[in-house]
Order: structure tokens, then C-alpha cells, then sequence
């Protein structure tokens, strides 16, 4: 084995520097929405990051659950002005954990209302989500106020959505969101679960979903992306019969 060999082919050697590019460009998205995010840096980039990966991808971007802005305000970033943004949340805060599908953990959480991480039980404006958004460029955006069991079954998308990023934190809350946006999700478009490690009811609400809509082809997978973010891509059950096996994301 000769000293060439032990080096880096060309290819990872671009492939790696055009990932330290992006990674650095997203770092900046990062600092410009800093006041209207709660998320740390480095999941917030590993989300936009994971955009990147999918903005090939035709359709709308969906948020549930949006505080100040800054995650719908990122993503327009990455994923183009042109498209429609459509951000949902009560601006009231969270509803109220329920112990018996949530999880004790989630109740300390809510009524700890002196801790850090507590933002006033994730309340904030519209107005802030709106100045967010505004500062993103994106042309066409609509803040949607209300509970989500309220406000999604009268929602109709104008084309199927691209992306959908899930930050509901409750069991209640990631389940009617799946149920009612998940059949409008382009196949190959995926969905951001910002919660799915943090609260039991998160993941308890989209196992469920995934394993009441699986069917012979198309099984929808939770995945992980660097550590940080959980998503699943929505199958294509044509192209999955297709290969004569279930090519399942």
C-alpha cells in the first residue's frame, strides 16, 4: 500500500469542504434568527441541514407549532422564498400535559414554571413569528391562530407539502397534526418530529400513526439525522411495489 492510498480520494475531499460551506452558511441563518428560536444551534442546523437535503422536492412547508418564527423562518431560508408558508400555532402557549399518554415528565415540565426552559409555557405573538418570516423573505406566508384540532381540519393546502416539521411536544397535538396533514405530504416529502425524543407522548402518538397506516408496501420508518433531528420520508407505494420489495423509508 503505497502513501497515496491512505489519503482522502478527491471526491470526499470536495464532498467534505462543500458540507463545511453549507454548514457555515447555515450557521449564519442560524445567528440572523437567533431571538426567535428556542432550539440550540446545533440541532437547529442539523434541521436545516436536512432541508437541504430535500428541497428537490416540489410543494408547500408546513409548521405546527412555531413560538417566535424562527424554524419556518430558517427553512424559507433554505428551501426557496417562492414557496407557501403555512405556520400554525395557538400563540397561547401549550395545552395541558395529560400524565396517562404524555408522561409524568411532561406535567413536572408544564407546571415548573420557574425553569429556563419553561418561555412562559411557549407562548409568544403572532406579531413575532410574522416579523420572523418577513425577515426571511419569503413572499408568501400565513400565520394560522388556534388550537390544532381547531384549525387543521379546516385546512386545505394549495399542493402537496414538501416539508412538515411537528413541534406540538404533546400526544394530543402530534396525533391530530399527523392525521390531517400527514395524507397531504408529497410522496419522498418528509416529516420533521421535533419532539419525538424529548416526550413520551410525542413518540407514543407517531408510532401509532405510522403503525395504523402501514400498509404491504409502503412502511413509513422514524429516522435519525446526525443524532439530532428525528424524520421519516413518506414511502412511494408505486415505486416501492415496483422493485418487487418494500423500499421503506
Amino acid at each position: 500500500m503505497s502513501f497515496s492510498d491512505l489519503l482522502p480520494k478527491p471526491a470526499v475531499i470536495a464532498a467534505s469542504l462543500e458540507r463545511r460551506r453549507l454548514r457555515s452558511t447555515l450557521r449564519g441563518i442560524y445567528r440572523k434568527f437567533l431571538a426567535y428560536t428556542m432550539l440550540h444551534e446545533g440541532k437547529y442546523i442539523n434541521n436545516l441541514e436536512l432541508c437541504f437535503e430535500y428541497k428537490g422536492i416540489p410543494g408547500c412547508v408546513v409548521e405546527c407549532g412555531v413560538w417566535r418564527g424562527g424554524m419556518s423562518a430558517g427553512m424559507a431560508e433554505v428551501l426557496g422564498p417562492e414557496r407557501n408558508y403555512f405556520l400554525f400555532d395557538s400563540f397561547e402557549g401549550l395545552p395541558p400535559a395529560r400524565e396517562d399518554l404524555d408522561g409524568t415528565a411532561a406535567v413536572v415540565w408544564q407546571n415548573k414554571t420557574d425553569s429556563p426552559t419553561y418561555y412562559n409555557n411557549c407562548t409568544a405573538a403572532e406579531e413575532e413569528a410574522a416579523a420572523a418570516m418577513k425577515l426571511s423573505g419569503a413572499t408568501s406566508f400565513s400565520l394560522i391562530k388556534g388550537w390544532f384540532n381547531e384549525t387543521l381540519p379546516r385546512f386545505k393546502p394549495p399542493s402537496e407539502i414538501a416539508v412538515l416539521r411537528l413541534d406540538g411536544d404533546w400526544y394530543d397535538s402530534t396525533r391530530v397534526c399527523l392525521e390531517h396533514l400527514y395524507p397531504h405530504v408529497a410522496p419522498g416529502g418528509i416529516v420533521i418530529i421535533d419532539d419525538y425524543y424529548n416526550w413520551d407522548g410525542c413518540a407514543r402518538a407517531v408510532n401509532e400513526f405510522l403503525a395504523a397506516v402501514a400498509s404491504t408496501n409502503a412502511v413509513p420508518r422514524v429516522r435519525q439525522f446526525r443524532d439530532r433531528a428525528a424524520y421519516l420520508v413518506k414511502p412511494d407505494p408505486v415505486k416501492s411495489a415496483g422493485n418487487g420489495s418494500a423500499r421503506l423509508s
